[in-house]
């Protein structure tokens, strides 16, 4: 359940705490709650929220579809509305929430939107896990093993491939010739020229500023 750090918009205050104390009911423990967007975005720059439980209907001069809008960086969102009315649903759904409950809601409703929340969170870590951000563009995705640039795939031969993997491996730090002679080539005996030949090709493909040398050593991957 930890997944979710959750937090309540809602300007009634003993609503708001009846949402809290029902989220904590079903197991959640990192919940705050806020009746004013101006405590609302408090919060949000003090705690790692990735998921707001937004009340449309605020006694303010935004609602809030307008105060999730305006934010800059966004976490998840669950709307809670007395109205269903198309323009109302169109407003919202452009925010690209988990859903909306329409008051009164069940708490089995909440209870499925916040399991919702938490897998979608869950979904997104997995899949930035899978891809590595390399800089200026490329993504190395690791579970397909390939190489992107923009989103369009770079070919990659085998060598230069287990080179690229050997490079994030060692997470910014040097590896050397002699390293990679050996995890490329094996028992193979190859020339100095040869292993920096294939150096040059994978940095043909890369941003060159990527793949950095330290003299007479070796080659790393730069962050």
């Amino acid at each position: 359940m930890e997944n979710l750090t959750i937090l309540v918009l809602e300007d009634e205050g003993l609503v708001a705490l009846e949402i809290v104390h029902t989220i904590q009911s079903f197991g959640y423990k990192n919940i705050y709650y806020a009746t004013s967007t101006k405590r609302a975005k408090e919060l949000l720059k003090q705690h790692p929220i990735n998921l707001l439980i937004v009340d449309i209907n605020l006694k303010e001069k935004e609602d809030g579809v307008e105060f999730y809008r305006q934010l800059i960086s966004a976490p998840l969102v669950i709307y809670l509305t007395a109205y269903k009315d198309d323009r109302t649903i169109q407003r919202l759904i452009k925010t690209s929430p988990i859903g909306y409950l329409t008051k009164p809601y069940r708490n089995e409703e909440l209870k499925a939107m916040l399991l919702l929340a938490k897998n979608h969170l869950l979904a997104t870590i997995s899949t930035q896990n899978k891809q590595l951000d390399l800089g200026d563009g490329y993504i190395f995705d690791r579970v397909e093993k390939k190489l992107l640039h923009h989103n369009k795939p770079i070919h990659l031969g085998k060598k230069e491939l287990q080179l690229l993997i050997l490079l994030i491996s060692a997470q910014g730090t040097t590896v050397s010739y002699y390293t990679i002679e050996q995890e490329i080539w094996g028992s193979k005996p190859v020339s100095s020229s040869t292993v920096r030949t294939l150096i040059y090709r994978l940095r043909s493909k890369l941003n060159q500023n990527l793949i950095q040398s330290e003299a007479n050593i070796g080659v790393f991957l730069a962050s």
